[in-house]
């Protein structure tokens, strides 16, 4: 990334543990250290992408883990489709470290113990008119990426329709 100029990094780190009193929490805090203390003199920051935790939980993560190149990489979605919250209030509370945002829709778990249904932009939980809204309201200018995770020609239509919607709500 460095050799590139990625400015940049966003992924998944999986779930960080609930208990911030464990070992396993601890080391989850020091792995995500080292690797913001190796972008920061290169000027990086590493964005958490949102999902598996609450904001609540993921809010005190940023806090134990005291960097200031830390940032959100902000899913709506995956908060509905791993049931760990609802992304508005969730977006409200992380406002000041998001930096990137997918577009991305679905619907619930079903199932104990199941992923949600992922669905076209627009006909799922999130609210994208409302999350759209919000961004606007806490100041987001950044990109919009658009993340419809399946494959071939319906794939391209959903992202063909996301775009028009993103382009109507933007305004």
């Amino acid at each position: 990334a460095e050799n590139l100029g990625v400015k940049r990094i966003a992924a998944h780190i999986g779930f960080v543990p609930e208990d911030t009193s464990s070992g396993l929490y601890q080391e989850v805090v020091d792995t995500i250290r080292k690797i913001a203390d190796y972008c920061k003199p290169k000027e990086m920051v590493f964005a958490l992408e949102t999902g598996q935790d609450t904001a609540e939980a993921l809010l005190q993560f940023i806090n134990d883990l005291n960097r200031d190149n830390i940032r959100v990489n902000f899913d709506p979605a995956n908060m509905i489709l791993y049931g760990s919250g609802e992304p508005i209030p969730a977006l409200e509370l992380l406002a000041e470290y998001v930096d990137g945002v997918h577009c991305k829709d679905g619907k619930g778990p079903t199932e104990e113990g199941k992923l949600g249904t992922e669905y076209p932009l627009g006909q799922g939980d999130v609210g994208i008119d409302k999350f759209i809204a919000t961004l606007k309201k806490i100041g987001y200018e950044g990109p919009l990426t658009i993340e419809r995770e399946i494959t071939g020609e319906e794939q391209k239509k959903d992202i063909i329709a996301a775009i028009e919607l993103l382009k109507k709500l933007r305004g």
